[in-house]
């Protein structure tokens, strides 16, 4: 019984492509417009400078921007450690990703035009949809693997004795 509670290798499955997939999403749509200006269009990474340069942000915002790069780095490793058998790791990282990027994207949907900046819908719209893919994926993946570690735990103590 516990061992059906792991995940079918369909479920299984399911999830590592999940985890697969939406990283790879989530870093294309890095790379799709952000925003416009004038003729311009400015991926998520020519945006971030943009904003430092016309915005002269600091604090939390300036380490948010200078992070962002790593947000692809998070994704790559998350994928390959997925591919190499170790999803829990893997689902963290990409997870991590996830949270990070999610709300960066959902904030810049909805963004107003302003003057001859124009938010573009593409590239959020579509890191949004990887995040959204991400933790689809690690929410089938990790309840099982949680379900199945407390009934371990409780089944021990209880064959043992212990309470």
């Amino acid at each position: 019984m516990v061992g059906r509670l792991i995940g079918s290798p369909v479920r299984t499955t399911g999830a590592r492509v999940l985890l697969c997939a939406g990283p790879a999403v989530l870093v294309v749509g890095t790379f799709l417009p952000w925003l416009r200006s004038g003729r311009t269009d400015r991926n998520s990474y020519a945006t971030d400078g943009a904003v430092r340069r016309l915005l002269d942000v600091d604090g939390t915002t300036a380490a948010a921007l200078r992070a962002w790069p790593f947000v692809s780095l998070l994704c790559a490793a998350a994928v390959a450690l997925v591919l190499l058998g170790r999803v829990g790791l893997g689902a963290a990282l990409a997870a991590l990703a996830a949270l990070a990027a999610g709300p960066v994207a959902g904030w810049a949907l909805g963004v107003r035009n302003r003057g001859l900046l124009h938010a573009a819908t593409a590239g959020p719209a579509v890191t949004l949809t990887g995040a959204i893919l991400i933790l689809v994926g690690v929410l089938i993946w990790a309840p099982g693997r949680i379900v199945v570690s407390c009934l371990g735990t409780v089944l021990t103590r209880v064959v043992s004795g212990h309470r």
